[in-house]
């Protein structure tokens, strides 16, 4: 299976700009605890007012957000349904803005551990950083991204370990993206098919 770092679309012309998810700690829908999601409906603001993204960011964290359209094409996948329901959808209000869809946070709770740091380039950080000693041994930032899809575990949906600001999608993901004409996605492929300069 082929894999896709999932991306907000940045050539989408006079977009809206989301605001960060109020009352929560943003950080914690990256890395959700144990009954940290409990059921319910977020509200957050417009930082930008623009066009409508099936598929946008929010905030700080850059918490995914699903129109109706975005969400209903993952139906069906392993990731979303029962028993498994690794991906959570709740719904959410968007604060000053008449919408024409009804629109969720994706909370994203799988992790995988399956970079092919061989093929990959990145840098990590050390114990020695000014900023972020705590982070140590995590990655701080991929010039050339590879998974090995053997390590998948056969996700659909999931984040890097030790780089949970990035969410990979399956090919499956990336299809039903494009065949429900999702607006705001964009897809890089992790394969270790892209051509880099060193």
């Amino acid at each position: 299976m082929r894999y896709y770092l999932l991306r907000q679309d940045m050539t989408v012309s006079e977009k809206w700009v989301l605001g960060d998810i109020r009352h929560v700690d943003n950080w914690k829908f990256s890395d959700p605890p144990v009954n940290f999601m409990e059921p319910g409906v977020y509200v957050l603001d417009i930082r930008f007012d623009g066009v409508e993204l099936d598929y946008s960011l929010a905030g700080y964290a850059s918490a995914p957000v699903l129109s109706r359209k975005a969400r209903d094409s993952l139906m069906g996948l392993p990731d979303v349904d029962e028993p498994y329901m690794n991906v959570v959808f709740e719904p959410v209000v968007i604060e000053g803005k008449a919408v024409s869809s009804d629109y969720y946070l994706m909370i994203v709770e799988s992790q995988a551990d399956c970079v092919d740091e061989s093929r990959s380039r990145f840098d990590v950080y050390t114990s020695s950083d000014p900023v972020r000693p705590d982070l140590a041994g995590s990655y701080r930032a991929f010039y050339n991204l590879v998974v090995d899809a053997s390590k998948v575990g056969g996700k659909h949906i999931f984040r890097l370990k030790k780089y949970l600001g990035a969410i990979v999608v399956s090919e499956e993901v990336k299809l039903r993206f494009e065949r429900a004409g999702v607006l705001g996605a964009s897809f890089e492929s992790v394969g270790g098919d892209r051509v880099t300069v060193a």
